[in-house]
């Protein structure tokens, strides 16, 4: 695969990596590419980075009840 310009590799990568694809409709001019690539950007901005503060902060509250529960079996069995 080869591409005429930097731009049009950057879009193809961008693309890629955001698993958005080249589908039945896609941005012709590049105005319009440039938004589709902010758009899939902010779309994982948007949906993967907070979920994944939220898992974490998920199995960190997990832990300290598993802790808590080791501790209260441990003083039960003094």
């Amino acid at each position: 695969m080869s591409f005429e310009t930097f731009f049009d590799a950057f879009y193809w990568a961008a693309c890629t990596l955001t698993t958005v694809g080249y589908g039945d409709l896609y941005p012709i001019s590049n105005t319009g590419r440039v938004i589709s690539i902010i758009s899939a950007m902010v779309g994982i901005a948007v949906i993967a980075l907070p979920s994944g503060i939220i898992t974490a902060g998920y199995m960190e509250e997990l832990r300290k009840r598993r802790k808590a529960d080791e501790i209260k079996i441990q003083v039960r069995e003094l």
